[in-house]
């Protein structure tokens, strides 16, 4: 099967390894094409383990893997190791497998870590005053 199916991404859970420093954890939102579709259909099955080995051997984990019913977007969440260009990579990977009408990546953060950037804040405007 091929690896053109993790595109068709993400969403669901918010369980992020939160445990793991070295993770960086991302919302996927793809839109497949027909051709995309025609596959899909004539080989019905559960995406999710598929995309699920492909992202362990990168280093990475599956969080969730969901369809939107109604809209037909693919939502899936992963940890992927915190290494920008790799990141940077991973993303440009999907856009030149022609099945993606759509293709977004949203890095997500913890309610924590927003909290720890909302603190930084003061220090940001402080910088941007001094210009």
């Amino acid at each position: 099967m091929k690896a053109f199916l993790f595109p068709m991404m993400l969403c669901g859970s918010m369980a992020v390894a939160e445990d793991a420093a070295d993770m960086r954890t991302f919302l996927f939102i793809g839109t497949s094409n027909g051709a995309a579709w025609e596959m899909q259909i004539a080989n019905p099955a559960d995406r999710a383990a598929s995309v699920k080995g492909g992202i362990e051997q990168l280093g990475g984990e599956l969080l969730s893997y969901y369809w939107g019913l109604g809209n037909g977007k693919n939502y899936i969440t992963v940890a992927l190791p915190d290494d920008p260009t790799f990141i940077q990579a991973f993303y440009v990977s999907r856009l030149g497998d022609g099945l993606l009408d759509d293709y977004q990546m949203i890095e997500l953060m913890s309610s924590a870590d927003m909290a720890t950037a909302l603190a930084r804040v003061p220090e940001i405007k402080a910088a941007d005053d001094l210009k």
